[in-house]
């Protein structure tokens, strides 16, 4: 798993990993952006053995029943799924006590619904409930922690695509004493709001669709901007959390003060793109801050890559072509939710990827009988595959910059206009952010 995780991203950023207990009951909370992808990452990242509260309907086989358990799953019963089931969760609740009494560590996710958005849902009491009450039987005594994890995916749902995992230090328990004694109930309500700031503090937690398309494209056109002026490079997956949340505070700030500014600018912003999609380019083809060489030392390198990388390419698709396909052809027939979508080919390419190269390994051995040709062979596997998919990209961003000439060529005007409105959108930008600092300067 640890493997597979390495490599499905592209690069996977933890801040705070030092703050993680390594020792002692820990109840470990997270959002649910992407189904059972979240607590693989999460595992895999933790120096200690985790158990996870997974949804009950998962146990109804009995094969369900034998299996889960052995991969440290507890049933939780949730009333939206059968209310019939819900006096299970006594059960559920003695079995994590238990567990927490011993030590352990629980993974659950308080939202209790896995949905692909920059978006927090409302926390259930749940969390809260199972730690205080666990507690509670030790007299406050257990030393219990809960330790809050914000996962910010760049997209769960593709691959080689950046992660960046935000902790934060743990909640002690223990100072819910008296406040549990006094009303049991309220102390429930108050750490699960606390949980509710936590984490509202680690992910990117916007409130409405409109707002969140915004936020989006003013980071795909303003974040290299900001990113060069503060000196950040683009592995600094850190610094560019805070920036978004800059971001997100500055359009809600004018949300709230100057919306037909904001809304003028969505609009503006709305034509920007439909332009740039109406030409088959991205913001990224007309951005000229990025690097440009000579129009004929571009072409060469180009004919070069194409050239010379062809043949390790066309090898690297023929081997790799359907082990990396199957898993997302297997997502689409098992489920239409997109939340299951990275989930199951990151998982689903663990399976074929060792099965398919052990498979092909064999048949080279077996028309071979020369060690050395099969572990060539072998080694060649995952390289060729992570050639052609760079090769493959690679071509793309070739074939646009010629069809980005061509456009030149024969739209001079129409693309030295788009340009232009680019950069006069992001001198908006500027304007705005900087009338924003000054207005918190000036409190």
């Amino acid at each position: 798993m640890k493997i597979t995780r390495s490599v499905f991203f592209r690069s996977i950023t933890i801040r705070n990993k030092e703050l993680i207990p390594s020792k002692g009951p820990l109840l470990v909370l997270a959002n649910h952006p992407s189904t059972f992808m979240d607590p693989i990452v999460i595992a895999t990242i933790l120096d200690r053995k985790v158990f996870f509260l997974a949804k009950g309907e998962l146990f109804k086989s009995p094969f369900a029943k034998w299996l889960l358990p052995k991969f440290n799953m507890i049933p939780v019963y949730r009333k939206q799924d059968d209310p019939s089931q819900m006096n299970k969760n006594d059960d559920t609740f003695k079995k994590c006590f238990e567990h927490l009494e011993k030590g352990g560590a629980i993974l659950m996710f308080p939202e209790g619904i896995s949905i692909t958005e920059r978006k927090l849902k409302p926390i259930k009491t749940g969390a809260a409930r199972i730690v205080l009450g666990a507690e509670a039987r030790n007299n406050f005594e257990l030393g219990a922690q809960i330790i809050n994890i914000g996962l910010n995916y760049e997209n769960p749902h593709k691959f080689n695509r950046h992660l960046f995992i935000n902790i934060n230090k743990p909640l002690q328990v223990k100072e819910y004493k008296e406040i549990y004694a006094a009303d049991s109930f309220k102390a429930a309500e108050l750490l699960s709001e606390e949980i509710r700031k936590q984490l509202e503090k680690l992910v990117i937690a916007i409130e409405d669709k409109k707002t969140d398309e915004l936020v989006n494209d003013i980071e795909t056109l303003y974040k290299y901007t900001i990113s060069k002026e503060i000196g950040i490079k683009s592995e600094d997956k850190s610094t560019e959390f805070l920036i978004t949340k800059g971001i997100l505070e500055t359009v809600n700030y004018y949300k709230i003060l100057q919306p037909a500014r904001v809304e003028a600018m969505r609009k503006r912003i709305k034509v920007y793109f439909e332009n740039l999609h109406q030409l088959g380019l991205t913001d990224d083809d007309l951005d000229t801050n990025e690097k440009n060489n000579s129009f004929f030392g571009s072409n060469i390198k180009a004919f070069l890559i194409l050239f010379f990388g062809f043949p390790v390419w066309l090898f690297g698709a023929v081997n790799n072509f359907l082990p990396f396909e199957i898993p997302g052809w297997i997502a689409k027939k098992i489920s239409k939710s997109i939340e299951y979508k990275g989930a199951i080919g990151m998982v689903g390419g663990m399976f074929t990827f060792a099965i398919f190269y052990t498979v092909q390994i064999i048949l080279i051995w077996k028309l071979s009988h020369n060690q050395l040709i099969t572990l060539f062979y072998g080694l060649s596997l995952p390289l060729s595959g992570l050639f052609a998919y760079w090769y493959w990209h690679t071509i793309n961003k070739i074939r646009t910059k010629w069809v980005l000439m061509m456009l030149f060529y024969k739209k001079s005007v129409f693309i030295s206009n788009l340009i232009s409105e680019r950069e006069q959108i992001i001198a908006e930008f500027d304007k705005a952010k900087n009338e924003y600092a000054q207005s918190n300067t000036n409190k």
